[in-house]
């Protein structure tokens, strides 16, 4: 069993996330963003959970993650821990062209996303975001593979890294395990 340690930002979704977590085989330890210190502790996978607000709100623990991420650690971002990976990258997070809060939207896969998420070509995901990450950072960023949805960067992949716009823990994501399924290939 591998070790994870989900950065808790006061959102609700939180232990929804653990337990999908757990479901995939890790025991999660969860530390609050305000207790990250200097370094983070010894683990296996770092994950940034869901939360409230700008990434910016959070710069205070962006060194700490930054070396993680130099360090080519596992790293899992949902929702605003996807936008601080794109923060921490340099990039801006803005304003969504289509700000929602519990909105089931389709999103369409194409045949790479279909083989590595094991997929069919559409599925339901659970968007609760006001910002987001635009597909301009896919030209700057050629180490990441990024499905765009309407402008919007709602997945980012490489080789150590996955984040998610959107919540693949909530209720209204379809087939929510194989969102979490990929986090495996980070220990073959």
């Amino acid at each position: 069993m591998k070790n994870a340690i989900l950065i808790d930002f006061d959102d609700s979704f939180t232990w929804n996330v653990i337990q999908e977590l757990e479901t995939s085989g890790f025991k999660v330890s969860v530390l609050h963003w305000m207790d990250l210190e200097e370094k983070i502790p010894d683990t296996d996978l770092l994950v940034l959970g869901p939360g409230p607000g700008h990434p910016d709100d959070y710069q205070r623990i962006f060194s700490v993650i930054s070396d993680w991420l130099k360090a080519r650690k596992p790293f899992f971002g949902l929702c605003l821990g996807h936008q601080i990976f794109w923060r921490i990258r340099g990039e801006n997070v803005y304003r969504s062209k289509e700000p929602v809060h519990g909105l089931r939207a389709n999103l369409d896969l194409d045949s790479d996303w279909q083989d590595w998420l094991k997929l069919p070509a559409s599925v339901k995901v659970q968007r609760y975001n006001s910002l987001s990450v635009m597909d301009e950072v896919s030209t700057r960023n050629p180490d990441v593979r990024n499905l765009i949805r309407e402008g919007e960067v709602m997945i980012s992949r490489g080789e150590h890294f996955l984040t998610y716009q959107f919540h693949p823990e909530s209720v209204g994501t379809s087939y929510r395990q194989a969102f979490f399924r990929p986090l495996q290939t980070f220990f073959v």
